[in-house]
């Protein structure tokens, strides 16, 4: 068995040797048999990876039904903020934390999406404004579906990984969790991959959406920082959640750093249907792996307030903006 391995092996590097030869003497044993068909212009019809095969059906528009958001808002510093943000963003002022930014943990269940199927998301954001408009900055973000996952990063720049997510509400308790292998180490406790995880009671309504055509009420603090409210048109209307991604798609070779894209993404969340209530009693955690450092660069300081969403929302790609490309000349 040994020497026919040994024999194998050098035929093998004696034809490799023989190949190179040949080549170098302009005598290739290669020919070839017809050139491919595929055109460039074909596949920029068809930008989605595999072209032939997108694991997200290429639409304008993706739908969701039926979904849950359990958002909690925490103070985190400052400092730790500002290092995840780009410089063109502001960190949301919090009154009388000069030294706190605020951080917002949502769970996310999406039950239908015409697009992608059903899946769950975690994601961290934090607040910010650009240009004095107010956007939620997303640092991290989870979801357990491919597609969703590689939408989200080709289109809108988010950094999407895969992980285990569980929602559960037992009548007015909402409990939310993620966890996520660690490659890096292991221990014996049965919850060690553990990233995140939240507690809340649903409280009263704050508000429905539509929105009422006439006399929107601004929503106290800190509600009216989780969730501003536009003025009113003299129409119901839907309401929107800006939130901003940074698009990275690293470049090839040498000349890695001209061929990479660098891009601020600016995505409209279009909520058409939906009853938003007060969060009670919030309580979450964080734990940190060699890979996911949540913990350690947003660490927890106090918990701030909740809200629970359930309604319907839709976002068209054709409506996202590049708020800045870095690689622009």
């Amino acid at each position: 068995m040994k020497n026919k391995f040994l024999k194998n092996t050098i035929s093998l590097l004696l034809a490799g040797v023989l190949s190179t030869a040949i080549a170098f003497a302009g005598e290739s044993p290669f020919k070839s048999n017809g050139s491919g068909t595929l055109t460039a212009k074909s596949v920029e019809n068809h930008p989605m990876m595999p072209w032939w095969g997108p694991a997200t059906p290429e639409s304008s528009a993706y739908n969701y039904k039926n979904i849950d958001f359990v958002a909690v808002a925490y103070a985190t510093d400052k400092e730790n903020a500002a290092k995840l943000i780009p410089e063109e963003l502001d960190l949301l002022a919090l009154p009388g934390m000069p030294t706190q930014s605020a951080v917002n943990l949502i769970f996310a269940k999406y039950r239908e999406n015409d697009k992608t199927g059903p899946y769950m998301e975690m994601i961290v954001a934090i607040p910010v404004l650009l240009k004095g408009m107010p956007y939620l900055y997303v640092v991290a973000i989870y979801v357990d579906n491919d597609a969703a996952l590689i939408a989200g990063r080709e289109f809108g720049g988010y950094p999407k990984k895969l992980a285990k997510i569980t929602m559960h509400n037992y009548g007015d308790l909402f409990l939310s969790r993620i966890e996520r292998q660690d490659s890096q180490r292991k221990t014996a406790d049965a919850q060690f991959a553990d990233l995140a995880s939240s507690n809340v009671s649903k409280g009263g309504k704050l508000f429905s959406i539509p929105l009422p055509a006439n006399d929107i009420k601004q929503l106290p603090f800190p509600y009216n920082m989780l969730l501003p409210l536009p003025a009113a048109t003299g129409k119901p209307q839907s309401y929107v959640l800006p939130t901003i991604g940074l698009r990275t798609v690293p470049g090839v070779g040498k000349d890695a750093l001209k061929t990479q894209e660098q891009q601020l993404i600016g995505t409209p969340w279009v909520i058409t249907k939906a009853t938003v209530w007060e969060g009670k009693i919030p309580s979450m955690d964080l734990h940190a792996t060699l890979e996911d450092p949540l913990a350690k660069m947003l660490p927890v300081n106090a918990v701030l307030a909740s809200y629970i969403l359930r309604g319907d929302m839709h976002t068209d790609p054709t409506n996202w903006m590049i708020l800045k490309d870095y690689k622009a000349k």
